[in-house]
């Protein structure tokens, strides 16, 4: 029986793909993390303590997001989401933290 040379490099590249360490992401947390954001109980301690509703956006950016990279490659969904978390840490790092009220006080 002859070897299909196609079919010998897609296999080649599923094993390979299994053997990398590729970050992924789960549509399912995703859809759970939305769905908590949106609860009763959430939004109502959140309108407690800031006296407005919680903005539930970026949940539903990061699961946009998720379903995207599932039409990807394992290569390229990988390299999507680590640019996505260098840019949400970048973001993270922006904001103002308690460090700095500490740092008046002092």
């Amino acid at each position: 029986m002859a070897s299909d040379k196609d079919a010998d490099a897609l296999f080649h590249e599923i094993e390979t793909d299994r053997k990398a360490q590729y970050m992924t992401c789960s549509v399912t947390q995703a859809l759970d993390d939305v769905w908590r954001c949106y609860t009763l109980r959430s939004q109502a301690v959140h309108y407690y303590r800031y006296g407005a509703r919680k903005d539930c956006s970026e949940k539903y950016e990061d699961l946009k997001y998720c379903m995207r990279t599932k039409t990807k490659s394992a290569k390229d969904a990988d390299d999507m989401l680590r640019a996505r978390q260098e840019q949400k840490q970048q973001d993270f790092a922006k904001k103002r933290s308690s460090e700095e009220v500490w740092a008046a006080r002092v």
